[in-house]
């Protein structure tokens, strides 16, 4: 009897079979891969946005402490209107200065830099020189505000590139010994006239010489910052009359002189603001390479904004929608700084 051997037959994929799964696997492949793009583009623009802004940040936070610390030492002293040797009264009176104005009035002196937006100029105990050590009450005159303009002061010599056109957030910081604002108002006090603070800031003040000049003083705390907004308050006003608390009564349209001698100005003068609302706009860097046009300008900042403080509120929107429409990326920081020296009053 015959004996019939059944063998296993092996069979492997068809043709169809190892297309339709390499047509799958290539489709979980394009997935896979469009997703990991997705991701990486978010994690980029995440670490973009915080590393960029994290120098404003920085560079925000240093201006609030600094402006807290302002102060004018105000004091009282005796005033002979009719000069006939007999004092007739009281008045506030002070050798230092706080000054809020917008930044064009820095243009002669400003260098390659065009200020753009708002300044702040003021006197504090900062401490800060470069021939003293453990004197840590000394005032020294400081500054901030925003220019437009190249890097090439700032950058070390052995980089041979063309000039990076930027906004940056600009720093005045004159160490004591050059603190000129004593120097300023000299001649007006030795007169016994009334004192003008016009020249400290710019450190270009008559009988000090040509040792220093302003730019030799003037260095960037961060750049992509496309305005800083500072306006002086007296204390938050509430929105009846139709004022919200963005506005304020000694400074509307964001200008403050303590040296102002109007008289509608004079129940403020000789004195620091006690609160100071500080706004600062930033952009990424992304945003300051694709507008950089050179010397000109980018039209990122539409005109006529932050000129009243009645239309703060109104400006911030439009300004955010501006660059929204633009697919501009910015982060807005904003405080109310309390001036620790401020003994406001009126009277």
């Amino acid at each position: 009897m015959t004996k019939l051997k059944f063998r296993a037959v092996k069979r492997g994929f068809s043709l169809i079979e190892l297309m339709v799964a390499m047509g799958i696997l290539s489709v979980l492949m394009l997935m896979m891969t469009v997703l990991l793009d997705q991701v990486q583009q978010s994690w980029r623009y995440s670490e973009s946005r915080i590393s960029q802004f994290r120098e404003a940040r920085v560079a925000f936070d240093l201006i609030s402490k600094s402006i807290s610390q302002a102060s004018l030492n105000t004091y009282f002293d005796l005033d002979d209107k009719d000069g006939d040797g007999i004092f007739d009264q009281y008045y506030r009176t002070s050798e230092l200065h706080f000054q809020t104005m917008e930044a064009a009035r820095l243009t002669d002196v400003s260098g390659n830099q065009t200020p753009v937006g708002h300044a702040v100029f003021f006197q504090a105990p900062l401490g800060f020189s470069t021939n003293y050590r453990n004197l840590n009450n000394l005032f020294n005159g400081r500054g901030y505000f925003v220019a437009y303009g190249p890097d090439t002061r700032f950058r070390p010599a052995f980089i041979d590139s063309p000039p990076n056109y930027r906004f940056r957030l600009m720093e005045f910081r004159p160490p004591a010994e050059s603190n000129q604002v004593f120097e300023d108002g000299a001649l007006e006090r030795e007169q016994g006239m009334p004192q003008e603070f016009t020249q400290w800031f710019k450190q270009s003040v008559p009988n000090v010489g040509d040792s220093a000049d302003f730019e030799e003083h003037l260095n960037p705390l961060a750049k992509n910052i496309l305005t800083l907004v500072v306006s002086p308050r007296d204390s938050p006003v509430s929105s009846s009359g139709g004022r919200d608390d963005n506005y304020s009564e000694i400074a509307r349209y964001y200008s403050f002189d303590s040296n102002d001698s109007d008289p509608d100005f004079a129940s403020y003068s000789q004195q620091v603001p006690p609160l100071v609302r500080l706004t600062m706009v930033a952009i990424d860097e992304e945003a300051g390479s694709r507008f950089e046009e050179g010397s000109s300008i980018p039209d990122l900042m539409p005109q006529g904004y932050f000129t009243d403080t009645a239309k703060y509120q109104s400006d911030i929107e439009n300004l955010t929608d501006s660059l929204n429409e633009k697919r501009v990326n910015h982060k807005i920081f904003s405080t109310m700084v309390m001036l620790r020296s401020a003994k406001w009053s009126v009277n």
